[in-house]
């Protein structure tokens, strides 16, 4: 198994709505992309969190699915809508 995260720095005049929308849209794609065994996405609850306020955990079977993930066109529309409302987006794979 290997393991995804992603923490989202959000821009400034980013709402905690929008944030929320973003990542509705991550958990959605468990259904869309083979190989995503679980999708975790929320706010950081931690206070020495260095403005990465949101981000998600996916799990995939392994690294073949996660390499598969990048491409898909369903994560390439999540991305964008990632970067637009983040200043800054830190992947970490385990």
């Amino acid at each position: 198994m290997i393991t995804h995260v992603a923490l989202l720095k959000p821009k400034f005049e980013t709402t905690p709505y929008e944030m929320q929308q973003v990542l509705a849209q991550v958990q959605v794609l468990q259904q869309q992309i083979p190989g995503i065994l679980d999708v975790q996405v929320g706010e950081n609850l931690s206070v020495s969190h260095q403005g990465y306020s949101y981000g998600f955990i996916m799990h995939f079977i392994d690294a073949e699915h996660l390499k598969a993930y990048a491409p898909h066109p369903a994560h390439r529309v999540i991305s964008d809508e990632i970067r637009r409302v983040s200043s800054h987006v830190i992947d970490f794979d385990l």
